[in-house]
């Protein structure tokens, strides 16, 4: 009877206990993922993540020079880096935001080809977990991307053109009107690039010395490329004073022939938008006749370092509704050297 009582007892004090305030709810997220950070938050850690980049065309100068650096940056903080070229075929990119969801891919960085083409793959890619970066305009589905870092395109062209304009009035100062030959180098290959076009084009409003006449390179945005063009414009325009380029790549391969082709070089220059730090060495070398690419613009700091800035925090409290925007900055041989991308580690 004594062994019941004590039993009972036990049983009024657990069910006593019981009365009291209920016990706080399980978690039904792992304590580690309910805490871990994530991309874009501050102190995302890279360390064994998988860093993936697509782009138009590796073999071209400035992604292959924008790869490398991501490559750098990237595998410095512990992360994993893969690129893959799209060879400019909108289904091929698409086959590569594919493959990186496959592959287990953290981030994935993304220059396009064709942004509707892509939209689709993109939003499948951030419901399994990745985080995207478009790179160069913003995209029209919001569901499509975590951050878009934004380029005025046209405005970039425009700082171009006025590089050109100022220099060939500045240097050829009582020049008649159309008596100046210049070639502009374009591409028409990514529509959303375009705006670049037309603002290089806004040069003929900007001074009427020139007598402008231009290549279209299409997708073969390469320094070769750039490299054959500019001798046939030296074979059809024998005067030509300037070049001015949609690219970094075309900037150096028409440095590269002019360098060869000009015997009056203080009276010849090329200017461009982008500048990869390949061309940065050129126009430092500019002031002392190593090269003739007087100035450039260049979008933002660089594209590499706002890219890791971004995907660890850093500037989070730059991004405007998911979108980062670049300045225009224009380089010359006063101030090339405090732009170089290894600059901003």
């Amino acid at each position: 009877m004594r062994r019941t009582g004590i039993i009972i007892l036990i049983l009024l004090v657990v069910v006593a206990a019981g009365c009291g305030a209920p016990a706080a709810p399980v978690s039904a997220v792992a304590p580690d993922q309910d805490t871990q950070t994530r991309p874009g938050e501050a102190g995302y850690d890279l360390s064994g993540k998988l860093v993936g980049f697509s782009c138009p065309q590796l073999t071209d100068e400035f992604f292959s020079s924008m790869s490398d650096e991501f490559d750098r940056l990237f595998s410095s903080q512990g992360a994993r880096y893969v690129a893959l070229s799209a060879d400019w075929n909108p289904a091929s990119q698409v086959d590569n935001i594919e493959n990186f969801v496959t592959m287990g891919a953290d981030v994935l960085i993304l220059f396009f080809v064709d942004e509707s083409a892509a939209t689709d793959a993109l939003i499948k890619a951030r419901e399994a977990g990745v985080y995207v970066i478009a790179v160069a305009d913003v995209m029209k589905d919001p569901d499509a991307y975590d951050v878009c870092i934004n380029v005025d395109q046209y405005e970039s062209g425009v700082y171009g053109a006025r590089l050109a304009a100022d220099w060939i009035d500045q240097k050829y100062p009582d020049a008649a009107p159309g008596s100046i030959d210049m070639a502009l180098l374009e591409s028409t290959a990514i529509p959303g690039l375009n705006p670049r076009n037309d603002g290089l084009d806004s040069i003929t409003g900007m001074t009427d010395k020139l007598n402008i006449y231009k290549y279209d390179l299409g997708a073969d945005d390469t320094e070769s490329a750039a490299m054959q063009y500019a001798d046939q414009a030296f074979l059809e325009h024998p005067n030509t004073k300037a070049f001015l380029c949609f690219s970094a790549a075309m900037s150096l391969g028409a440095d590269e022939v002019s360098m060869s082709n000009v015997a009056d070089k203080d009276g010849f220059a090329v200017f461009g938008v982008d500048a990869i730090d390949a061309v940065l060495d050129r126009v430092g070398g500019s002031a002392a006749g190593g090269s003739l690419i007087r100035g450039v613009v260049k979008l933002g700091v660089g594209t590499p370092y706002t890219v890791s800035q971004i995907v660890t925090g850093e500037w989070a409290d730059k991004l405007v509704d998911k979108v980062y925007h670049e300045e225009c900055i224009v380089i010359d041989p006063s101030n090339y050297a405090q732009y170089y991308s290894s600059n901003f580690d």
